[in-house]
This record gives structure tokens, sequence and C-alpha cells, in this order.
């Protein structure tokens, strides 16, 4: 693209398809910026090392312009929090920047700290960069950022920051840098991540004022016109290739502190070929619980809208993202949700703390399920639930080092769901992040903090078997080298586990156990768990798998014998789950062999078949 381009074109349909594409990648190029800048720059282990954080830029008119490989459940209220900026803040001027964690005004949870920079081009604000971070600690009562049985907010502690002035002319707002720093357990790691989130800011606000000198403010807001019209037409063409109709989505979370009988979840989806519309209503859902796992607006929304986007991008044979994430695509969306639900907009004084995690990724799997019974080709089984002590946050003082610590750690994986033409990503780490977080790397844990990890392994034959089947879960065990450590870790799944679709097999779920200085081991089923570790006593995880899809019978033995030689599957389990018999010596890999005739006998005969 050139500075010559003709700057007068503003219907979308006139726009040069050359420029949309290198303008769209600019701006992409832009937020991974901020993003690598975020990444290299933080001082947590959960937002450096897992990268539980996401960047975005948003127009002056709160609609989402790029987010790069931002988290789904992040990056859809980036126009939500603007909103609320523009609102409390109705005349930012240049060097300003603000700190917005409220739950209740458009953001996911207490613990997603976003920074807001809204950006200026000859004195206009045209753009808002957002970095949007997970935080080590945010002042909640006990010491993890996740609090489920909290009652209400109050109980839960956290610092709520409704969209705050934390800059003013370039300069930190020391008033609010000060009640983080007296309210934070770990106030110079907070403090690292927040100059790393700012820097990002800051970068987008320089890349976006040279990129409008470059071409021209009227030619950018243009090409934002083009790229909102032209995905808002790729949407448009994907949705009405969708089965017409409603979708009735039904399913239950497991009893929970306070849940004594669980929660029934509901979601309706209407698909309009007519308008190319989808249609999401949540509000047939029970009110706000006096537990920690109510949605947010951001949430509850985003499950329906990220679900049906990867929906609509799993149509088989496609080699590339059918339909971008952007504020065009979510034109075609019609979410309705209502206030004081536990999928809606939650009033004050109900919890939000588990907001992007339980009520939403129940929903959002179940729809994703829905549509792979609707239509084969379409949607994916359900990937593993709840967070074991893989993914615990964990606290203590370290002895080695004369401090104290907090920090979540990432130290497994959770089984990805099967798709109708791929198997389940092995590395994934929770529908709401769909496969973007990083796992940790032990060795760096281990140098940051004191505590040793004794294994990480994979957890074999736990995947849902499918025609394509799920991913194996994740086995770990750690505990503290030095010092004592308090773990916080909840399950979920457990009573209802994660579905297979259209013939594809439940996988094993998730559990929890400690492990004592003599070795012996103690299973932990409680919901939500919570130890005091001493050097030598271990708490181990057991994450699940994910489910599979269509009929384990058709996977074809090649890929079923792959599996075995990789370790994923037994060789009992490939006879049982897959009927495909595997001769040679299990303990060495290279002698392993499909025993065709065998294999053949026992697919014909239904008395093979296992529920696996």
């Amino acid at each position: 693209m050139t500075e010559q381009s003709n700057p007068s074109a503003t219907n979308s349909d006139e726009f040069d398809p050359v420029d949309l594409a290198v303008l769209s990648n600019r701006l992409d190029g832009i937020v991974r910026e901020m993003e690598n800048t975020l990444l290299r720059t933080a001082r947590s282990s959960v937002i450096g090392l897992a990268r539980d954080f996401s960047c975005s830029i948003v127009t002056r008119e709160d609609e989402l312009l790029a987010s790069a490989e931002g988290l789904p459940v992040h990056v859809y209220g980036s126009g939500l929090l603007t909103r609320a900026m523009r609102r409390h803040h109705p005349d930012p001027r240049p060097g300003d920047a603000y700190l917005h964690n409220d739950p209740y005004d458009g953001n996911t949870h207490a613990a997603d700290h976003s920074i807001l920079v809204p950006v200026f081009v000859a004195g206009e604000h045209l753009f808002t960069a957002v970095a949007k971070a997970h935080q080590a600690d945010i002042g909640n009562s006990l010491a993890t950022t996740y609090m489920p049985t909290a009652a209400d907010v109050y109980e839960e502690g956290a610092l709520i920051f409704p969209c705050v002035q934390i800059q003013r002319g370039y300069q930190d707002v020391d008033d609010i840098i000060r009640m983080c720093r007296a309210r934070i357990r770990v106030p110079e790691v907070w403090y690292g991540d927040y100059l790393a989130m700012l820097a990002a800011g800051r970068i987008a606000e320089r890349r976006l004022e040279e990129m409008c000198a470059r071409f021209g403010v009227d030619r950018i807001l243009s090409f934002i016109e083009a790229w909102f019209d032209y995905t808002e037409r790729r949407a448009r063409r994907a949705i009405r290739e969708l089965p017409s109709g409603v979708i009735r989505v039904k399913t239950r979370l497991d009893p929970y502190p306070g849940l004594t009988e669980g929660l029934v979840l509901r979601a309706e989806i209407e698909v309009d070929h007519e308008l190319g519309r989808i249609r999401g209503d949540l509000r047939d859902n029970p009110d706000c619980v006096p537990v920690g796992l109510n949605l947010t607006e951001a949430t509850a929304k985003n499950a329906v809208v990220a679900a049906t986007l990867m929906v609509l991008n799993s149509a088989s044979g496609e080699s590339r993202q059918r339909v971008p994430l952007n504020g065009g695509s979510f034109r075609c969306f019609d979410v309705a949700v209502r206030e004081n639900c536990v999928a809606g907009i939650p009033r004050h004084p109900a919890s939000c703390s588990l907001a992007t995690g339980e009520v939403g990724v129940r929903i959002w799997a179940a729809i994703l399920a829905a549509f792979a019974d609707r239509s084969d080709g379409l949607g994916s089984a359900e990937a593993g639930f709840g967070a074991p002590p893989y993914l615990a946050v964990v606290s203590g003082d370290d002895p080695e080092r004369g401090n104290a610590y907090v920090t979540q750690l990432l130290l497994g994986t959770t089984g990805g769901p099967a798709t109708a033409e791929t198997d389940g990503w092995l590395s994934f780490l929770g529908m709401p992040a769909a496969g973007l977080l990083y796992r940790d790397s032990v060795e760096v844990d281990e140098q940051k903090y004191p505590i040793v990890v004794k294994r990480s392994m994979l957890r074999r034959d736990s995947e849902g078997a499918g025609r394509r089947r799920g991913a194996p879960g994740n086995l770990c065990e750690y505990g503290p080298r030095a010092g004592s450590m308090k773990v916080f870790w909840a399950l979920e799944g457990v009573l209802n586990p994660p579905r297979g679709v259209r013939g594809g097999g439940i996988p094993t779920t998730g559990s929890a156990f400690l492990v004592s200085g003599n070795g012996e081991v103690e299973e932990h089923p409680e919901a939500v768990g919570g130890v005091a570790l001493q050097p030598g006593e271990r708490v181990g995880s057991r994450s699940p798998g994910g489910g599979g899809y269509g009929d384990p019978f058709e996977r074809e033995p090649e890929r079923v014998l792959f599996d075995v030689c990789e370790g994923y599957l037994s060789v009992a389990r490939a006879a049982e789950a897959y009927g495909v018999v595997i001769a040679g010596d299990p303990e060495r890999f290279e002698t392993l062999r499909i025993d065709t005739d065998a294999t053949r006998v026992r697919r014909v005969n239904p008395r093979h078949r296992t529920n696996a």
C-alpha cells in the first residue's frame, strides 16, 4: 500500500482489497508488538510465562478493531470497557490512562486488570489501546484470585477500580498506585505488571499515530468502515451455511459449596438465514447465586459469541479462518441477557470471582456440542472442566529470598475437545483461552519460587475416544522446596463430565490428591480445595481429557497405533475403545504393529464395543 492510494474512496465495495489486507495486518502487527512487550516485561509468571493476558485496539465508537492472539474471553468485552471509559471520562486527553477491573461495568472479573490508553491523532480521540492481564494478587481476603465460595464481593475482598484515572499527562496518579501497594500482597510484582501493561498501551499509541501520519486519517477511517463491512459480509455468508432454526442447549454444573444441587444452565441459539444473524438468549437461567460463579455481561455474552464463532470457523475443508473476530462480525450477533442473572448482568454485590470459568465454560462447551449434534462436521465435543491443582493459585513465604510470593501456576493441560476433522489439542488449557494460554516452564517456576515439581506428564487413557479423539489430560505433582505453601483449586465436571458427540466417548474427569512426606496418597474429592503444605509434601493433580467426536470404531487403525506408540493410549485401551488389536511388545514401541485380521474381527462384532 502507498500514500498515493485514493483517499476519497469511502464505500467498502470500492476499497482496494490489497490495501484492506495490508492495513488489517498492520493493525494486527501493532497488537502483536503490544503482546510481545507485555510478555517480555511482565514480572509475574501468570503473565510472563502462562500468557494470561490480551491486547486489543478499539475504535472511538467502541468496536473491536484488532486483537491478534487475544484470548476470546478477554477481547470480546473490549468495547464494553471503552464504553465505560467514555461514560466516566467524557473528556479524555493525550497522556491519560485508566485502570478498570469493575465486573459490574464491562470487565470480565476483578482479577483481570485492564489498562485503557486513549489514542489521539491531530487532537481527536480515534482509538483506545487496551491491555488486560490476570494479576498474581488483587487483595482478596484469601491469597488467591479465585474465590468460588464468596457469598458476595465483600467476602471476596478484591480491590475494585471502576475505570479510574491512573495516569494524567503521562505521569502516574500516585493515589491509585499507593492504594494498590497497600492492599496487594506482592506490590512490586503488581507494579511491574502495571508498567508492562502501560508500556503495551503506549507502544500502540505511538504506532497508531505513525500509521495515521503515513496514510492519513481519512484513509484510515475509510479502511475501518470497509474492514468491518467486509468481515460482516463474511460472517453473514458463514451463518447462512449453518443449519437454520433454533437450538436449545441445556447443561448442568456440578454441586458446589452453597449449590448443593449444582446448577442447570440453558441457552437458546437461533440461526436466521434471511438476515444472516445469530440470536442468543441466556435469560432462562437462575438469578445470581450466593457464590463466586456469577458471570459478568462481558463473559455471559462472550460464551455465546465466541462459541458460535468457533462453530463458524470449524467447517470441514477450511484451511484458514473464515470469520475474523472483530466489530464487523459482532454486528451479526444479538445476545439477550437480563439483570441479576447467573449468566447475565450481575447485580452488585454478587460475586463474579470465577466469571471467566465454570458457568461460562459450561454454556460455551454445550453450544459447540449442540451444533455438532445438529450437523456432522460442525462444532466440537466438550473440553475438560474445572481447575485441579495444576491450575492452582499458590502462595507462601520464601525463606531463600526473604519475601512472600503469590502466583497462579499452569503446570499441566486440560484435554482439548475433538472436532470433526482434528484430534483434541494436546496443550489446550481451557475453553475461554481457546488454546492460547501457555504452559509454565517448570524450570523457570522452580527458579522464581521455592517449589519443586515432582512430575508433569500425560495421563494415559484419559481421552474421550472417537473417530477423532479428545486430547488426554495431565498428571502432575508439586510442593514447596522451602517454607510453607498454600494451594487453592476447584474441581468441576466430575459428576457431570465433558461429553463426546456423534458417538464420541466421555473422557476421564479431574481429581486432586495429597502426597505425604512418606509417600502416602490421600484423595481430595471436594469441589473447592485448599491445603497448606510443608517441604516434602506434595499436591497432585489429574486433569480431565477432552471429549471424542464420532464413532471410535471408525478411527483409522494407523492413528490408533500412533497414539499407542506416543504413549497416549495403552494396548488394552486401543482394543477396548477403538477395536484395534496391537501386536508386539508394549514396552518397545518399535515392535508394535496392527493385527489386521484380529482388528477386522473385533470391529464387526458389536459385543466388543464399550462406552469409552
